[in-house]
């Protein structure tokens, strides 16, 4: 699992299988992939709707996955 924290909020993810993703503990977006895929969803912060999109795909040694977030269209944080 691997745990981003944005001005307060924690996004989490695990992908081994069936991605999962966690806003602040609670699941926001699940999808099954072999090769990764991307999640999207909405969160309430500061009385805004906030966009995150979340890519998820897998090293070439197919042992983990890296990760790329997006906040808003701006990247926040990548270990691509």
């Amino acid at each position: 699992m691997k745990t981003i924290i944005s001005d307060g909020n924690k996004v989490e993810v695990k992908s081994y299988g069936t991605e999962k993703v966690f806003y602040n503990g609670e699941l926001v977006s699940k999808k099954f992939s072999m090769l990764g895929s991307t999640h999207t969803f909405n969160a309430d912060e500061n009385n805004r709707s906030i966009q995150y999109d979340i890519q998820i795909g897998t090293r070439w040694h197919g042992f983990s996955f890296w990760l790329e977030v997006r906040k808003e269209g701006k990247i926040i944080f990548t270990d691509r």
